[in-house]
This record gives C-alpha cells, sequence and structure tokens, in this order.
C-alpha cells in the first residue's frame, strides 16, 4: 500500500513539474532550449530589437547553435561521469555488507529500480525536457 502511494505522489509531482516546463517552453522537441517564454527564438528577437541584417543573424544563429551543442555534450559526460561515480558506490557499500545485509541492499536497489521504471513508463512521450531520472543502464 505503501509503494502504491509512493509511486502515485512521484508520479502526481513528475506531471506538475512536466507541465509546468511545458507552459515556460522547456522540454520543447522543437528547439525549446533556444525558445523564450513567449515563444520567439532568441535570434529573432535579437533581429527585432537590434536591427541585425541577415548576415549577423546568421552568425549569431550558430553561436547559440554551437553552445547548445557544447551544453549537451557537458550535461552527458556529467551524466557518465554520475553513474560511474553511483556504480563505485554501489560496489563499495555491497563489500562492507554480510551475506544477508548484501541480499537485503539488492533487494532494495531493484524497488528502487522498479519504481524508477513505472515513473518512466508514466512519463511517455510527454517530452519531460530531459530532466528525469538517470538511466546508467544504457
Amino acid at each position: 500500500m505503501k509503494k502504491i502511494l509512493l509511486i502515485a505522489l512521484l508520479l502526481t509531482l513528475a506531471s506538475g513539474t512536466a507541465i509546468a516546463q511545458k507552459q515556460h517552453g522547456f522540454g520543447d522537441s522543437s528547439g525549446g532550449a533556444n525558445k523564450s517564454v513567449g515563444g520567439s527564438n532568441p535570434v529573432e528577437r535579437l533581429t527585432e530589437r537590434l536591427g541585425l541584417s541577415a548576415d549577423q543573424a546568421a552568425e549569431i544563429a550558430v553561436i547559440f547553435e554551437t553552445t547548445q551543442m557544447l551544453r549537451d555534450e557537458e550535461r552527458e559526460e556529467s551524466r557518465q561521469i554520475a553513474c560511474e561515480l553511483r556504480d563505485s558506490t554501489h560496489l563499495q557499500v555491497l563489500e562492507v555488507l554480510t551475506p544477508e545485509q548484501e541480499a537485503l541492499y539488492l533487494e532494495q536497489q531493484q524497488q528502487r529500480a522498479e519504481l524508477r521504471q513505472a515513473i518512466e513508463e508514466a512519463r511517455g512521450d510527454r517530452g519531460y525536457g530531459g530532466r528525469g531520472m538517470m538511466n546508467c543502464d544504457g
């Protein structure tokens, strides 16, 4: 019963956050990272406000795209490091536990993995914006 209530609570929080992010332009597959709250992209805003030429706008668009690619690469590297740290910590903990404690610990880890899976499945393709739980398994 507690597990069901916990899952329901987490799903409610996750969906509420996803809705809030969608309303503010985050997690949008059509370039949400390059869109403002108002919906226009920053190059269009700068073009309107500063009177940029087509060449200037194109050059700035490349700058923004390059920056976004670098951010994405950094984010992926950070995820990989976090996964490696998690795995290392997990192995170190296992070395300290007795066989009985290890069995309980592994059972607990399995339950957490099932909960994460249930949350991910409940999210489906709602475009959560990539801020969900990390998947270190693949």
